[in-house]
C-alpha cells in the first residue's frame, strides 16, 4: 500500500509503516499526527499535510497512547524540521485508509458473528440451546445482515483496475462497516454476557478493534458527507448515479 501511494522511484523504509489520519504543524513548527492508527508499535509514519506526503521516523517523536485499555492508537509529535518530503498523491493516503480499514472491519465483523453463532450453539440454557430462541435467531440475522452488507462494501472499493479504490468507493465502504460495527459488536456481547469480556475469550480482541477502526480516518458521519457532497455534485438523477457507481 505504501509503496503504491509513494512516487515511483521512491523507497519505502523498512519495518511496520501506519497511515496518519491527520498532520498538523503549530506556531513553532512541531508536526501533531493526533490519534494515529497503529501508532504504539509503527517504526515510521506517513503523513499528508498542505504541502504534500512525509515519512517520519516514530522513534524521533514523542508518544502519547491513548489510555484505552490494549489500544494500539497513539497520539505523536515531532520536532519542527522532522521528516523526509516524499513524492505521492496526499488525497490518496485517506482513500486508501479508509478503504484498507473497511476490509479490516468486514473481516473482524466476519470472525465476531463466527464466535457468537458459535456461542449459541454450544450455550445451553433452560434445556436447550441459545440458537434455540426465537429472539436470539433474530439478533443472529441482523447481525448476518450487518456482516454481509459490509462485506459487499468493502469488497466493491476494491474492485478496481486502477492503483487506488475511488474516493466515492471508500467513502460507502467505510462509511457502511463503520456502521455495522456498532450494532454487530453490541449485539454479539449482549449473545454472550460476561464471557464476552473475559480476558481469556477472543471476542473483546475482535470487537475492541472494530471500536477503534470505526474512529480511524473518519466514523460513518464523516465518510457519509463525503457520499452526500459527491451525489449533490453529480448532475443526474440519484437513480443513474447509483447505477454507475
Amino acid at each position: 500500500v505504501v509503496r503504491a501511494l509513494l512516487g515511483a522511484g521512491q523507497a519505502a523504509p523498512p519495518g511496520m509503516i501506519t497511515l496518519a489520519a491527520s498532520c498538523s504543524r503549530d506556531g513553532a513548527g512541531r508536526i501533531h499526527c493526533p490519534l494515529t492508527p497503529y501508532g504504539m508499535v509503527a517504526g515510521t509514519v506517513l503523513a499528508a499535510d498542505a504541502d504534500g506526503l512525509l515519512l517520519l521516523p516514530v522513534a524521533d517523536a514523542q508518544r502519547e497512547g491513548v489510555g484505552v485499555h490494549g489500544s494500539l492508537v497513539a497520539s505523536l509529535t515531532w520536532p519542527a524540521g522532522s521528516g523526509v518530503r516524499v513524492t505521492g498523491d496526499p488525497l490518496a493516503l485517506s482513500v486508501f485508509a479508509a478503504a484498507l480499514h473497511a476490509a479490516m472491519m468486514a473481516g473482524a465483523m466476519t470472525r465476531v458473528f463466527e464466535l457468537t453463532l458459535q456461542h449459541c450453539n454450544d450455550r445451553q440454557q433452560f434445556g436447550k440451546s441459545l440458537g434455540k430462541f426465537q429472539a436470539v435467531q433474530h439478533q443472529l440475522s441482523v447481525m448476518a445482515e450487518q456482516v454481509a452488507a459490509a462485506c459487499v462494501a468493502a469488497e466493491a472499493a476494491f474492485d478496481t483496475h486502477t492503483a487506488a479504490p475511488s474516493l466515492l468507493a471508500a467513502a460507502v465502504a467505510k462509511s457502511r462497516t463503520s456502521e455495522a460495527a456498532t450494532l454487530v459488536a453490541a449485539t454479539s456481547h449482549a449473545l454472550h454476557g460476561a464471557i464476552g469480556i473475559t480476558q481469556e475469550y477472543d471476542l473483546q480482541l475482535w470487537t475492541r478493534r472494530l471500536h477503534e477502526w470505526r474512529m480511524a480516518h473518519g466514523c460513518e458521519a464523516y465518510w457519509n458527507l463525503v457520499v452526500g457532497r459527491q451525489v449533490l455534485a453529480d448532475e443526474r438523477t440519484l437513480v443513474d448515479f447509483v447505477r454507475t457507481f
